[in-house]
């Protein structure tokens, strides 16, 4: 595929996407509208009914867990964007980078004395599904599956040292990302605060053996295999651990949540992802009945990739497993909205961006700019 065609549609996917997002905000916000109006003619709520748990944010794994019998499907599209390099806290110039960044040694196919391909811009999207029954009332499993789009421009620069850029190229490549089965058990629930734990296991189903034409130091092209963060998945076996409590009081809602990523062993092609935990707290708002407002702070770290694929040659600045993971901390914004009041029980619709506001990275490495995404979830 033509770097042009590769570009249109990854566009045309996201236009897609908001454009069906913007209809339904604006069909939802017609009708809030003219619930509102008639709210004088409503009789108020009791204090059991206006205690019922408002929707977590969505960015929460597994919050809002479906009654007994019943099962929730979940489409839920998100995409993110990097650019520019970090060193720890501190922003360096991709031609800092280029000049100063030596190759992975243990690497025997390293062309060249330093890295020579710098990436510029990284955009990625994730289309997942989740499926959640409720097998009791304490008691939820879920499935999910990820399909990831990822597209990535690189500079290359000329010879085996310096700063000269001479071009660069666009690369994609797509494939499933995650197939995961979760069980998330309530501990605890008076209608006011509830305590939850789950456990999940991601299965090795995931390519990570994809190839990408790469644009050399000596202009010319070579197909070679792409570095880890553009591989689709790791094909590995991962733990995820999770707890999470929530509370609700009137048109408050409040929360802290832990989820963690554990690869349990290296993949064939000899590496792994670091361990991933994440830390969540999150405060919202119901603005009418239905509609609620979110604020949410994330804070992650992550380890290095333990070992290395062989094949992956050190032409490019993330084919050093040395340069992933590290600690970031993101605010986000989101809204959810419950399908009843346009007259669509059955569904709801959550939004949420959010972007980083710390950094300290292994790097060189591409700063994360911006995550966006929603959720379109139908209860049966």
């Amino acid at each position: 595929m033509s770097d042009k065609r590769f570009i249109y549609m990854n566009k045309l996917i996201r236009v897609k996407w908001l454009t069906f997002l913007f209809m339904c905000l604006i069909s939802g916000i017609a009708k809030c509208q003219e619930s509102h109006s008639l709210a004088s003619n409503i009789e108020p709520k009791s204090e059991e009914q206006t205690n019922l748990p408002a929707l977590a944010p969505m960015g929460i794994h597994g919050a809002n867990m479906p009654a007994k019998s019943h099962v929730i499907l979940t489409v839920m599209p998100v995409f993110d964007n990097h650019s520019g390099w970090l060193i720890g806290t501190k922003g360096v110039s991709s031609s800092y980078v280029a000049s100063t960044t030596p190759t992975y040694i243990p690497s025997t196919q390293n062309p060249t004395p330093f890295m020579r391909v710098v990436p510029q811009d990284v955009t990625s999207t994730f289309e997942n599904i989740m499926l959640a029954y409720g097998v009791s009332d304490n008691f939820t499993a879920l499935v999910s599956a990820s399909v990831v789009q990822k597209q990535l421009y690189a500079q290359t620069y000329f010879g085996d040292s310096g700063g000269q850029p001479i071009g660069g190229n666009y690369i994609g490549t797509k494939g499933l990302a995650d197939l995961i089965t979760n069980g998330i058990y309530k501990l605890y629930d008076d209608k006011k605060h509830r305590i939850q734990a789950s456990l999940g296991l991601a299965y090795p189903l995931s390519p990570n053996t994809e190839t990408m034409s790469l644009f050399l130091p000596n202009a010319t092209y070579d197909i070679e295999r792409a570095h880890y963060a553009f591989q689709p998945g790791a094909r590995t076996w991962d733990l995820f651990p999770g707890v999470l409590y929530a509370g609700n009081q009137n048109a408050w809602s409040w929360g802290l949540s832990y989820r963690g990523r554990l690869p349990l062993a290296a993949n064939p092609q000899g590496w792994r992802y670091g361990d991933l935990h994440e830390f969540n707290g999150w405060l919202g708002y119901s603005v009418i009945s239905g509609v609620t407002s979110t604020v949410r702070i994330n804070g992650a770290t992550q380890g290095t990739i333990r070992g290395f694929d062989p094949q992956i040659k050190g032409y490019a600045v993330p084919t050093d497993p040395n340069f992933y993971g590290g600690k970031w901390v993101e605010v986000f914004g989101g809204s959810s909205f419950e399908g009843e009041i346009i007259g669509l029980k059955a569904y709801s619709l959550e939004i949420e961006a959010g972007i980083p506001i710390y950094q300290n990275l292994n790097g060189p490495q591409i700063r994360n700019n911006w995550q966006a995404g929603a959720a379109i979830k139908y209860k049966m």
